[in-house]
Formats: structure tokens, C-alpha cells, sequence
């Protein structure tokens, strides 16, 4: 567990593994975090609120103990926050303060001693208790307004139950298709978390407790439960439920599907915050899979432990930019010439291992990387694109962006601003998108577009006619070139149907004066149907796999020689 208080702001630090004898001699480092303190205030604009607050956090480590303090305290950072200071910032102001106390306290000693590295760390460890019993008592309060008990009441919940050597099972809940919510009025979202509270709550038993956890996910704890078949009852009650649309107060009906985990205690946890992780680590196991339900088994936790280790060898990948960029001829079929390169993400592990593409992006949009990652690839597209100049070797370039991406109304100025850094034009670049782009904010998307079609960067359409294609929805968009789909290429010559398809994709574009560009081209018979069919540019294995920048000069002066 993160915290634990009670509802008069007791700030319990045995559970960061403080003891009283820890707190009383935390005195001796008091003029210490005095001085700490007031350095990283004064660098703050004044604000009575924030004056208040600094002056409670001045007595921390002698005051710190004291339950009336702790409550003081608390109230001033919940004024603070309610007055807009971000928790950001309040982090912020905390790790600067222990930061400055650390240079401070050891500043440039040859030798440290063990009493006062345990001194320090016991200081560390009292923040962070102060901080995380602050942070739960304003989730439980904000979420009490809405009449909603949160996370850390559920953990309550689970450990009264766990003290009373009861059984039970937690069931988290979310929603799978949230962009049901995007058409909500903001009066309607303000309700649903309500309704869907109540909608779960009359599919339990009396005993039975909802409570809100992570955003749009909802948990279930059911006290008393003996065998798996009980939660397995629950899910498939709540998912019966939710296949009828849920009425909203406006009397509009709103579809969702929901995704469910579940774990039990004590076979798959005893801890309240280790069972609630259980379930929630089961309910992710269901997004590689079709299936709505999943219970908890230990292997879940091993594919989680195996994903979260690759995730922070991903991040570390993006910090020291040892992700690269693979380049795989475009090629012109009448003339054979080679006219572009795709620009393929690769990334190889410190064992030697490569990473799946589909793998990387999917981590990325997982972890809140997108923009770090799109800033990334655009410089590096850019500066090889350079490169290519100085090399001899004038190509254009494609890369590939997500729906993200294109939702970000910061990206043409982005792209402009690395145009202008390197000294590039914008014709020699094609951004590739997908589909689904449109399908969750068509307005913030076509307003993106425009503004990089207007600076001159080209746009292609990725596989199109595997998702939402319509032709309405094709004429819309700001396109210069559609991609036809690897599945529709090596199908032609087994299915009529993908023939058929290939033929409709390269007349409808040569009608809105488009170009079309083939994928997957392995074979002569293919590129020599696609040129029959009025196809001319192709890209694929039959002219040359993805390329490391070295490989693929070489490869495009043997060519042109």
C-alpha cells in the first residue's frame, strides 16, 4: 500500500516504514529544511495561500508528529490546490526543497556517515508519506462530493474484510469504447461516473461495494466469495447489463462495452493494493484478446513484470536516441527509378534482440510518449533527409504518424520550425496516416491537415480499404497519395475480390487526382498486374527490404550505376 489515514488527516508512517523514535530526531534537521524551504519559495511569485502553506512546511520536521499540525497542513495544501496550484507544481516545490536540504546537509563532504544518510532518508520518507495522505484525502473528498468512494476506500473496504478472515474477489471494471463519451454534453459527463455507479451497484449483492479507481475504471469488491465462479457470475451480469444502451439523464442512450478483471483473496493476494493490482492486470491481459472476462493467474503478472522491464529499456531508448530509422525503397515502375523511401521505426535491445515495430508504437501511446516520440522522429527524418543530400542521393521521404499525431494542433509547428532548422522543403516529406484518424475527432484532424498540406507536406493515406473507407469520407480529407494495402496486393492473384479492389482504389484515385502507391510488392507478376492496372509506384521486397542509411546509399548508387 501507497498510504494509509484516517478521516482526521493521521498520517500513518509506519507504513513508509517510519517509527516514532524516527520522527522525534528528524529535529536535528531542521534548520536544514528551514533553509531549503525558504530557498525554493522565494523563487515563487507571492500568493497569500502558497505564504500559508510554506509556513506550515517550515515546521515540518519538528511539528510533523503532531495531529494538529498534520491536519493545519493538509487543509493548506488543499487550499493551495483548490486555488489552482497544479499538483505539478506542488511536486515540483517538494522535490526541489529535498534536492536543495541534500546539497545542503552533505555538500561537497569526502566522507558522509551512515547516521546522517538515515537522518536524510527517514526526512525523504516523511515527505512522501505527508504528500501521498494529502493526495488521498483530496481524491476521497472530491470524489465524496459526487458521492463516490475512491481507490483507497475500496482498500479500506478489502482490508476490514481481510482483518474479519473473510474471503473475497475484486472486479475492476472500464469502459472499452470510450469514445462514446466525446459526444457528450459536459453535463452529461459530469452524471455518467453516477450512472454507471448505479447501473453496477443494482447487478450486486447487498454486501457487495462499488468504487471509482483509475480513470474510467470502476471497482467491485465481493466479500464472501469462495470459488471463481462467483466473480465469473458477476462479469457476465455486468456485461449482459451493459449490452443495453445506458440512459443518460437527458434520455439519450449511450452504448458501452466494458473490459473485466478479477482476482481473489487470499489466493491471489492478501494485500488490499496487491489484489486490486491483480485485477487490474487481468483486465489488461484482455487487450491482446477478443475475450471480455479474464481472472488473474500468476503468468499475468510475469507478462506484466516482462512488459514493464521493456518499457523502461524503451524509455531509456528514447532518452539516449538509440532508436533508428530503417529505409525501404519507393519505387517508380516505368521508369525504375527509385523516387522515395518509407521510414520504418527499428529498435534493437541491449541483448541483441529486435523489438516489433507494432510493439514500440503501441508502448509509446501506452506510456504518454507520443509527443516525445513524434518530435523524435520528425528531427531524425529530417536530418537524414540531409544526409541523403550530401550523399548524392535526392529521394523524398514518408513517415508514419498516429491518429494522435494528427490530433495535436502542435504539430504543423513543429514541422515547420524543423524546416526551417535544417533547411529543408516541405515537398520532400509525406506524412503517412490511417483511418482511424477520422473516427475520433474528424473537425481537429481536417484543421491539422490542412495546415500541413498548406505549408506543402504531402499526405498519404496507410491501408486504405481495411478500415472506415467510403468514398464520402475519401473526398474529404487533403490527400495526395493513397497506399494500397499489402493483403489486397498478394491476394490478387488467389481472390477476385482483392483484384477487384486494387483496380477500384487506383481508378478512384487517378479520378480525385491522386497517386496510388502499392505495399508489399515481393513479386515480378505483381508489380508488372500493378502496372496494367495503372499503378505505378510500388514499394517492397522484390526492390529491396527496410535498410539501415549506410545499406541503403549503397544500394541506390549499385542501382543507379
Amino acid at each position: 500500500m501507497t498510504t494509509i489515514s484516517d478521516n482526521d488527516g493521521f498520517i500513518d508512517y509506519a507504513a513508509f516504514g517510519v517509527s516514532p523514535e524516527d520522527l522525534r530526531s528528524l529535529c536535528a534537521l531542521s534548520d536544514v529544511w528551514r533553509n531549503a524551504i525558504r530557498k525554493v519559495a522565494g523563487c515563487l511569485g507571492a500568493n497569500a495561500s502558497l505564504d500559508e502553506f510554506v509556513g506550515r512546511t517550515l515546521e515540518l520536521p519538528l511539528m510533523i508528529a503532531d495531529i494538529a499540525w498534520q491536519r493545519q497542513w493538509m487543509q493548506s495544501w488543499h487550499k493551495l490546490s483548490s486555488r489552482g496550484f497544479a499538483m505539478v507544481e506542488m511536486f515540483g516545490f517538494f522535490n526541489r526543497a529535498i534536492a536543495c536540504a541534500e546539497t545542503d546537509l552533505f555538500g561537497e563532504m569526502a566522507q558522509v556517515s551512515r547516521v546522517q544518510l538515515d537522518l536524510f532518508g527517514i526526512l525523504r520518507r516523511c515527505v512522501v508519506a505527508a504528500i501521498s495522505c494529502a493526495i488521498e484525502l483530496g481524491e476521497e473528498a472530491h470524489n465524496s462530493e459526487q458521492g463516490l468512494p475512491g481507490e483507497f476506500a475500496a482498500m479500506r473496504n478489502l482490508r476490514q474484510i481481510s482483518e474479519n478472515a473473510r474471503a473475497a474477489a475484486v472486479l475492476s471494471v472500464s469502459m472499452v469504447n470510450r469514445r462514446a463519451f466525446s459526444h457528450l454534453t459536459a453535463s452529461e459527463l459530469q452524471s455518467l461516473p453516477v450512472l454507471l455507479t448505479d447501473q453496477l451497484t443494482t447487478l450486486l449483492r447487498p454486501q457487495d461495494k462499488a468504487f471509482i479507481g483509475h480513470e474510467g475504471e470502476w471497482l467491485l469488491v465481493l466479500p464472501d466469495v469462495h470459488s471463481a465462479a462467483q466473480p465469473a457470475l458477476a462479469a457476465a451480469q455486468i456485461r449482459r447489463a451493459f449490452g443495453h444502451p445506458l440512459v443518460l439523464l437527458s434520455g439519450r442512450g449511450i452504448s458501452l462495452d466494458v473490459a473485466i478483471g478479477a482476482a481473489m483473496s487470499p489466493e491471489h493476494g492478501s494485500d488490499a493494493e496487491e489484489l486490486i493490482q491483480a485485477a487490474r492486470l487481468a483486465r489488461a491481459s484482455l487487450q491482446s484478446s477478443n475475450e471480455p472476462f479474464a481472472m488473474y493467474d500468476l503468468r499475468m503478472k510475469e507478462d506484466w513484470q516482462s512488459h514493464h522491464q521493456l518499457s523502461e529499456e524503451l524509455r531509456e531508448a528514447l532518452r539516449k536516441d538509440v532508436l533508428s530509422l530503417h529505409l525501404q525503397p519507393q519505387v517508380d515502375v516505368e521508369s525504375d527509378r527509385c523516387f522515395g523511401a518509407e521510414l520504418l521505426l527499428r529498435w534493437q535491445r541491449s541483448n541483441g534482440d529486435w523489438v516489433a515495430p507494432s510493439l514500440v508504437v503501441e508502448m509509446i501511446e501506452e506510456y504518454g510518449w507520443r509527443a516525445q516520440f513524434t518530435e523524435w522522429l520528425i528531427r531524425s527524418a529530417l536530418r537524414l533527409s540531409a544526409e541523403l543530400d550530401a550523399a548524392g542521393v535526392d529521394i523524398r521521404l514518408s513517415l508514419n504518424l498516429t491518429a494522435g499525431d494528427l490530433l495535436d494542433t502542435d504539430l504543423p509547428e513543429l514541422v515547420a520550425q524543423c524546416l526551417e532548422t535544417w533547411r529543408l522543403p516541405a515537398e520532400r516529406f509525406t506524412f503517412e496516416l490511417t483511418e482511424s484518424v477520422m473516427m475520433v475527432d474528424r473537425e481537429r484532424g481536417l484543421s491539422v491537415m490542412s495546415k500541413l498540406r498548406a505549408m506543402g507536406v504531402k499526405l498519404a493515406l496507410d491501408d486504405f480499404g481495411t478500415g472506415y473507407s467510403s468514398l464520402s469520407y475519401l473526398v474529404t480529407l487533403p490527400l495526395n497519395e493513397i497506399k494500397i494495402d499489402r493483403s489486397f496486393v498478394v491476394g490478387m492473384f488467389s481472390s477476385i475480390e482483392d483484384l477487384r479492389i486494387v483496380r477500384t482504389i487506383i481508378d478512384l484515385t487517378h479520378d480525385l487526382g491522386m497517386v496510388s502507391l502499392a505495399e508489399g510488392v515481393e513479386e515480378a507478376i505483381q508489380r508488372d498486374q500493378l502496372l496494367a492496372l495503372g499503378c505505378t509506384k510500388v514499394q517492397g521486397y522484390f526492390y529491396g527490404k527496410p535498410m539501415p542509411f549506410a545499406d541503403f546509399v549503397a544500394w541506390h548508387r549499385a542501382r543507379q550505376a
